[in-house]
């Protein structure tokens, strides 16, 4: 069809409800679809949205001014009532741990409405993080969502967003939008949007080489350069808040000593696979967080490569004769997941430890992890959109959490993530992280592995800017 972009990700939309969902992949889609109140700028500097001002009345309570020239896609025009509705359905109480998102909006207890076009928003604590939060937090319709259900808007939505739905044909895993005329911006540099779930890096690679895809995420490194020389097709990419880990069952008979946790890091060459299976588009990580992210310690250096060490510790451990351990890795989510996942197998063969590599669907290995199913090490990825800590100490480190879903617990490091998370002080906060890193390095619930580097394969036709959030926002597209 002519004027059409066509985005190529490795999974298709779980849901099309905003609030049921932790993907990168689903956001994609949905942010096409949906606003919200505050939104981040191309540099990563929050921006007025929905909301075009807001004034912080006390470290309690924050007042949103709306636009008032904003529609649904419906015909309905979006006010006060909406954004009460969209963000204490977030935080109902009543609402399962389970729901991903539920740990990251939880400082908002309710919104007063105090006139068509302005809502206060009422926090039980300070939250250094509530604009980064918000920015993630899409405003639905009250009226629809109530005329059409929970069960049915979740695969039919209507946003305020730049392009509408027209189809979604689950069984192919495509997504077929069209644009929104009437959008407060403005209107798009193109008619119609796909979005096209291509698992497996090599047909990526081919869609953007034959023109089938515009844009191809998750693009594999190591066709890059062989992309580079093709006319008109090229590879663009960013650093990421993405940082990919291997989470761990720590109440697990044989990974629940932390010495075999240890071992196992020290045993893998991070740096190896980097350079191998990535092209060096990747960087080795210290901890559980980004260096861009506020309150990280950029000295701190990543977990040594140690063979010796990790035999060593082995040995100390009554495995002296080596050790079989499981990591479950989703197919084609993350770039060169599974293949990252052989490399770290024959790596660690050489200090005794057997990895069974367990390669399975994303939506298999996503509701393992939202029903809290591993039972020994996952390989997976965090997109921290917040540029805190706060997003990762809180919800993956505390128990009960939706996001920490091997039941790790640590008294201490849960008292130190929960206060940060409750004070504008931002020396203390950072005193606190350091804290928090020392006792994750020590514990070692994950292994940290690297920060990604993202790639997109891109028909030049178009122009398109790598955000290091990992949005897309089609919008922000412009044809060349």
């Amino acid at each position: 069809m002519e004027n059409t972009l066509v985005i190529a990700q490795g999974t298709d939309a779980s849901t099309m409800d905003p609030f049921a969902h932790s993907e990168t992949t689903t956001a994609n889609i949905l942010l096409q679809v949906y606003d919200s109140l505050v939104r981040r700028n191309t540099e990563m500097e929050i921006q007025p949205h929905l909301a075009k001002s807001w004034e912080n009345v006390s470290d309690k309570e924050i007042i949103f001014n709306l636009r008032d020239d904003v529609y649904y896609h419906h015909g309905e025009k979006l006010t006060a009532k909406d954004v009460k509705f969209s963000i204490e359905r977030m935080v109902d109480p009543a609402k399962s741990d389970i729901f991903p998102p539920a740990g990251r909006f939880n400082s908002m207890v309710s919104v007063d409405i105090l006139d068509d076009y302005k809502v206060k928003v009422n926090l039980h604590r300070p939250d250094p993080n509530l604009l980064a939060q918000l920015a993630g937090l899409m405003i639905i319709s009250e009226t629809y969502f109530n005329e059409k259900g929970e069960e049915t808007f979740a695969v039919s939505p209507s946003g305020t967003g730049p392009f509408i739905l027209e189809k979604w044909a689950r069984e192919e895993g495509k997504v077929y939008l069209k644009r929104n005329d009437n959008y407060f911006l403005g209107k798009a540099d193109m008619e119609y949007l796909e979005f096209h779930a291509v698992p497996h890096g090599v047909d990526r690679v081919n869609g953007i080489t034959d023109f089938t895809y515009d844009v191809a995420a998750n693009f594999p490194p190591l066709d890059k350069e062989a992309v580079e020389s093709k006319e008109g097709v090229t590879v663009v990419g960013t650093p990421s808040v993405g940082i990919i880990y291997m989470g761990i069952n720590t109440n697990h008979e044989i990974l629940g000593d932390k010495r075999i946790r240890h071992a196992i890091s020290h045993g893998i060459n991070v740096q190896k696979f980097i350079d191998e299976e990535l092209v060096s588009c990747g960087y080795p990580l210290a901890g559980p967080v980004y260096p861009q992210a506020f309150g990280v310690d950029e000295n701190k250096k990543p977990i040594e490569y140690n063979p010796e060490k990790a035999k060593q510790l082995l040995k100390e451990a009554g495995y002296e004769n080596g050790v079989s351990v499981k990591v479950e890795v989703p197919d084609g989510r993350f770039t060169q997941d599974k293949e990252i996942c052989f490399n770290m197998r024959e790596q660690l063969k050489e200090v005794g430890i057997d990895l069974v590599v367990d390669v399975r669907p994303w939506e298999d290995f996503i509701s393992r992890f939202r029903n809290h199913k591993y039972d020994q090490m996952y390989y997976v990825g965090w997109g921290n959109f917040t540029f805190d800590p706060d997003e990762v100490y809180r919800n993956a480190f505390i128990h009960p959490r939706a996001w920490n879903p091997t039941h790790f617990s640590h008294k201490r490091l849960e008292e130190a993530a929960i206060e940060a998370s409750e004070i504008l002080d931002q020396e203390r906060r950072k005193e606190l992280y350091s804290e928090t890193l020392e006792i994750f390095r020590d514990e070692l619930p994950w292994i940290p592995l690297f920060q990604q580097f993202d790639l997109y394969g891109l028909n030049e036709s178009w122009d398109f800017k790598p955000r290091m959030d990992e949005f897309i926002y089609a919008f922000d597209i412009k044809k060349n």
